[in-house]
């Protein structure tokens, strides 16, 4: 059973979608399937992110003063995790 989409999409990407499938010889509908379907094998094949792993090694850290200095030390990058 197939089920209809409407997806809207940026220009220059509805563009290259439409010259990739051209070059490949396939029909456009088929391209987007294709690549869906990699997408998805790709999405369960990943591992999920484990959100603590920036912490590795943290203890193994020279600072003496890991208790008194833990908000600094534990949100010092929390813009980049």
């Amino acid at each position: 059973m197939s089920v209809k989409f409407q997806v809207t999409l940026r220009e220059d990407m509805a563009e290259e979608l439409k010259s990739a499938a051209a070059r490949l010889g396939v029909p456009l509908a088929q391209l987007i399937r294709e690549t869906m379907a990699a997408k998805l094998r790709d999405v369960k094949a990943a591992k999920p992110r484990d959100p603590f792993a920036w912490m590795d090694g943290l203890a193994d850290l020279d600072e003496t003063d890991l208790a008194s200095r833990v908000d600094e030390i534990l949100y010092r990058d929390a813009s980049v995790h």
